[in-house]
């Protein structure tokens, strides 16, 4: 077996794993604040993934995805409670609303490169943000913000308590490391990284840069549009202030801390940034001071992010054992 097939496996095998281990959780954990932490930590790793590939792959910084995140809950949000679509459909809708989105802002946009194509993706997020809080007749703006009186579900079936989006979040994480890992692998892939390498080798070579940008940034938004969808049923009562620059920098750092190199970093980085608080809720007065020396210790001793060095740290372990 080739050493990519020998990664692709790897990555199935990380899937199983990880399937695994959200079903073992769901059906053991019955803590409420455990399942709540967790549900907000699987939506912050959806848009993540798409960031890794975007950024990590692409070498495409944006600062504009938390637009896309809003994009996406405010889609489904109006579709369910203003149009009466039924939230599965919501969902999907919003999801196709937002990759369309992306793939139109991406036209323009890519034409432009390193630093002003992240200035100018920081541009679009806090215009949009603007969009979001100002047109309070259709979002609710930041005060009271929009109320979605209908909770999520499929057919007859009401999942619209804590457990019940807890599995479908799970199931939708699941499912997007499916899509992330089959394009990583795939010849889409392959030309993202050599994209990275160099633009004009990869044109040279008879890649259409232009569409596969657009593809990566497209499917990036989509992603954001998933998570958007589901937050916006998890919380059921929010606002403009969820999708602001923050939420773009909170993503932009889940995956530096995780790994730019892999998709499964997306997940690492996620639940550190995610659980890292709850841990520190006991140290109140010094929680952002140790917070934020874990950041710096961890981009100081670990470059390649948080899932490198655990890999890193395993190789060392079996190479000792084998001299042993």
């Amino acid at each position: 077996m080739s050493e990519i097939g020998k990664q692709y496996r790897a990555n199935v095998i990380g899937i199983i794993s990880t399937a695994c281990v959200l079903l073992l959780f769901g059906l053991f954990v019955s803590n409420s604040f455990y399942v709540t932490t967790l549900v907000f930590a699987l939506i912050a790793a959806i848009p993540a993934i798409g960031l890794t590939l975007l950024f990590g792959f692409a070498g495409l910084a944006s600062l504009g995805q938390a637009a896309f995140v809003g994009i996406g809950a405010y889609s489904a949000a109006l579709l369910t409670d203003r149009l009466g679509l039924p939230p599965i459909l919501s969902v999907i809708s919003a999801i196709i609303i937002a990759t369309i989105a992306g793939w139109v802002v991406a036209r323009p946009l890519l034409r432009l490169g390193g630093h002003y194509l992240t200035m100018v993706s920081l541009a679009f997020g806090v215009m949009m943000y603007l969009v979001f809080s100002q047109m309070s007749s259709i979002t609710g703006g930041l005060d009271p913000g929009f109320l979605l009186t209908t909770p999520f579900g499929i057919g007859p079936w009401n999942l619209g308590n804590t457990f019940s989006m807890y599995w479908v979040c799970a199931i939708g994480t699941v499912v997007t490391l499916i899509v992330a890992i089959n394009l990583e692998y795939s010849r889409v892939g392959r030309g993202l990284r050599a994209l990275r390498s160099s633009e004009p080798a990869a044109e040279g070579v008879g890649i259409d840069t232009v569409a596969y940008k657009s593809m990566v940034f497209a499917t990036a938004a989509g992603m954001a549009g998933f998570s958007g969808a589901l937050y916006a049923f998890f919380m059921r009562s929010f606002n403009a202030s969820a999708f602001s620059f923050q939420l773009s920098i909170e993503l932009l750092i889940i995956v530096i801390i995780g790994s730019l190199r892999s998709i499964w970093g997306a997940l690492f980085g996620a639940l550190i940034v995610t659980l890292l608080p709850a841990v520190l809720e006991h140290f109140n007065d010094y929680k952002l001071f140790i917070y934020g020396a874990i950041m710096v210790l961890i981009m100081m001793f670990l470059p390649d992010g948080l899932f490198h060095g655990l890999l890193e740290l395993r190789n060392v372990v079996r190479n000792r054992k084998a001299k042993a």
